[in-house]
């Protein structure tokens, strides 16, 4: 993790990181944070699921390993009206090429999960440009297993252990709306962002017609999880220094790119 240390800062007061006996501690604050066995801990101590199904199959060892083949595919035809593929893993993959091809290193892989988009990121961009953080231990133990070499951290994203301007390219994918107070998400983003640094998501839309925004409601109150109107997404880049460049929305999912402002 040492090559991390430039880019690393204390999540609790964002002072920068020394390399102590059994992990790291912040040079400002005194907190330390532990070595986990080959990744840095630097999210909060409780490792409780939180409240919604969803957050409970993130975070449980025994469906990890279904998620990608089973759960998602479902999720992705009810949450997003995907039920003629719309929108294909294949596209997913297409996007990410085509809107980070020019991104500035390093990139961070924001809620990685599995490692899903981290290889597709890796695969494109060099594994010593991307860097993975998740929240999830059994995801993370997933992603270690799935891309060995791959730099990952175990943080929240409402408290990002990332030095102000350090990163070059940040990607969301299939998170947003799993993520507590997406709109506080979106700033330590943009505070984490260089200038001109990008910013990737794929998410859900709101739906329009009233009997499938019924079924879609259902689906939020189960998984503990929400949809956004394109309007909703744009104001709240805008607030946290966050230009649009691109929005496209198959079926009833959205997928963005932005720039930080200079």
């Amino acid at each position: 993790m040492s090559d991390l240390m430039d880019i690393l800062a204390c999540p609790a007061c964002l002072g920068s990181l020394t390399t102590v006996a059994d992990g790291v501690e912040c040079t400002t604050c005194g907190h330390t944070y532990p070595d986990a066995g080959g990744y840095l801990d630097l999210g909060p101590a409780s490792r409780a699921p939180g409240a919604g199904l969803g957050q409970f199959f993130l975070q449980d060892p025994l469906h990890v390993p279904r998620y990608e083949q089973h759960t998602r595919t479902s999720f992705l035809q009810i949450m997003g009206d995907n039920w003629e593929n719309a929108l294909t893993p294949e596209a997913e993959d297409d996007y990410l090429r085509a809107h980070l091809t020019a991104a500035d290193a390093p990139l961070l892989d924001l809620a990685c999960g599995a490692g899903r988009w981290t290889r597709t990121l890796v695969d494109h961009l060099g594994l010593d440009r991307v860097v993975a953080l998740d929240l999830s231990v059994p995801m993370i133990d997933a992603i270690r297993a799935e891309l060995p070499g791959v730099r990952v951290v175990r943080g929240t994203a409402l408290r990002l252990p990332f030095a102000t301007g350090s990163l070059g390219a940040v990607n969301c994918s299939n998170a947003l709306q799993l993520l507590p107070e997406p709109r506080d998400v979106l700033r330590e983003v943009a505070r984490c962002l260089r200038p001109g640094g990008l910013f990737t998501a794929f998410t859900y839309r709101h739906a329009e017609r009233p009997t499938y925004r019924h079924f879609q409601r259902q689906h939020e109150n189960t998984f503990g999880v929400r949809s956004f109107t394109p309007a909703e997404l744009m104001s709240w880049l805008i607030a946290a220094g966050l230009d649009l460049i691109d929005l496209r929305s198959p079926a009833g999912m959205l997928l963005l790119t932005a720039r930080r402002t200079e």
